[in-house]
């Protein structure tokens, strides 16, 4: 591999655990290193090309699959080769719990034959702060640093700049344009206090981060309409619909019929924090933002911008709100076939237009019918989004993709215990569950823990996987199984999903026949 260098380097910002015990964290600290397991593997120096590096891992490790032997290749190629002086160093710290130790790199890669083979592999560290309070880290920046990985790039939202800034100050300085979070009840102080030309704004996931959610879950949205209206507050536009991204203002509720707190604010502008969330999906946090043209330009015009954007149609919308109709490579063709020279007006058709708040699963078959539906604002009035057939495919797929692997996962693990007599099972379960389980079909996503921590079974299992790793890994996704089963309208964040599809690949390449 590579020698180390920092030449017109910018520094990035890596997690490097301890082990998984937290057993490499001490000598990691005191001798001012990082410190990789992979203890049958000789000087990475040796490997200068990544088939010399897989061939060498295949000899050591024979009996580990080939994506297992990709995944340990890259990382330990991202601890020789990747890593360079200046970048940060991230270590959650297992035997200090709450704790992350950050230090920047000062060395290239080492092999220290002369040590034991756990503590061979390093890179020198100066380490700066060992002490950092998990909770002065931002929810979006602590989810980077729950990869499974030893060895882990931290890329995501301009975790480079803020591990530095952590480092630093012990501050998280969080992505650009999100606001610092405090507490729930500070937030709500400070926009109840505000006069009207200064409103808090803040976006979405940063609402939501206040309250120590990361998704619009039902409990986590009843919570939040519930503070806000203790507080005579509001949200506008609301923010149940829209992407996570988008900018709301908290404002102040009327107090009575016609107060001046009112501000003026139609019903439909504001969240409605007096009522529950709706059980059906609505499509006020799904139509992409429309692109129209006005109905002046030609036909020329609008089918050079469908090209340039890979358009399928096009709003006719003149800059006064005025909603002529479409115009689609359909409606093309026929004016083409029916005029000789035809303009926009000839191209123009009716369209489909449905409100904001029209439940979904209303307009799927319109949707698919037509292959888009544009959607009016909460003011009723004016056409401002569209949503494609397309955007229904890729929108279902998304919230429907956990379910189908978490799924596979659960049937992989019911039949892996299978192996087991019910009268192994039901001592290895809790006492309120015993008398409830007649057989692995009966045993929750949660009962799979208390049967795999006995050492005995777990070597029954005859996995070759660490198990602590797996138990840790299967609590996790278990707490997001928890999660899904209360529908949100927001995906599941790369790092979660990560861990479901992790879980998966486990029992694959463990048991790949089950």
């Amino acid at each position: 591999m590579t020698e180390d260098t920092n030449q017109g380097h910018e520094p990035r910002a890596w997690l490097i655990r301890g082990g998984s015990h937290g057993e490499r964290e001490t000598q990691a600290l005191t001798e001012g290193l990082a410190i990789v397991g992979w203890e049958e593997m000789g000087d990475l120096k040796a490997y200068s090309t990544w088939p010399e590096l897989i061939s060498a891992l295949q000899l050591a490790y024979p009996e580990v699959g080939r994506a297992v032997i990709g995944n340990w290749a890259g990382q330990l190629w991202k601890f020789d080769t990747d890593i360079q002086a200046g970048d940060h160093i991230v270590m959650p710290l297992k035997t200090s719990p709450g704790r992350v130790a950050i230090g920047r790199v000062s060395g290239p890669y080492e092999y220290r034959v002369e040590k034991p083979a756990e503590l061979r592999h390093v890179r020198k560290v100066d380490w700066i702060r060992r002490d950092i309070a998990w909770e002065s880290i931002r929810p979006d920046l602590r989810a980077s640093l729950g990869s499974l990985l030893t060895v882990c790039g931290l890329v995501r939202h301009d975790a480079a700049r803020r591990i530095a800034h952590l480092a630093e100050d012990g501050v998280d300085p969080g992505y650009a344009g999100e606001a610092e979070v405090t507490s729930a009840s500070e937030l709500l102080d400070d926009a109840a206090s505000r006069e009207a030309g200064a409103l808090r704004t803040l976006t979405i996931r940063n609402l939501l981060e206040h309250w120590g959610a990361e998704r619009r879950t039902a409990a986590a949205v009843s919570t939040i309409k519930s503070d806000l209206a203790g507080k005579g507050l509001t949200t506008r536009p609301p923010f149940t619909e829209g992407d996570l991204s988008a900018v709301v203002a908290l404002v102040p509720l009327g107090t009575e019929p016609d107060a001046e707190s009112t501000l003026g604010y139609g019903t439909t502008e504001v969240e409605d924090v007096s009522e529950p969330e709706p059980m059906s999906r609505r499509l006020g946090s799904l139509p992409a933002r429309l692109v129209g043209i006005s109905s002046e330009v030609g036909l020329t015009y609008a089918k050079t911008l469908m090209v340039q954007r890979g358009f399928s149609q096009l709003a006719v919308i003149d800059a006064d709100g005025t909603y002529h109709g479409a115009v689609t490579w359909e409606s093309i063709g026929r004016a083409h076939m029916a005029f000789e020279n035809p303009s926009l007006s000839n191209a123009v058709v009716r369209a489909p237009v449905v409100d904001h708040d029209a439940l979904l699963l209303d307009q799927v078959s319109v949707i698919y019918d037509n292959g888009f539906v544009f959607v009016r604002d909460a003011d009723r009035v004016h056409v401002t989004g569209i949503l494609t057939a397309s955007d229904l495919t890729a929108q279902f797929g998304t919230l429907a993709r956990p379910f189908v692997l978490i799924e596979e996962a659960e049937n992989r693990l019911r039949c892996a215990v299978d192996i087991f007599g019910i009268e192994e099972l039901r001592p290895a379960l809790p006492g309120n569950m015993r008398r409830r389980v007649n057989g692995p079909v009966d045993l929750t996503f949660g009962s799979y823990k208390h049967i795999f921590a006995d050492p005995d079974r777990w070597a029954k299992l005859g996995w070759n996987l660490d198990q602590g790793q797996f138990l840790d890994l299967l609590e996790t996704v278990r707490k997001i199984r928890n999660e899904l089963m209360h529908f949100a309208p927001d995906p599941l964040s790369d790092e979660k999903f990560a861990a479901v599809n992790g879980l998966l690949q486990l029992l694959r390449t463990a048991a790949p026949n089950l």
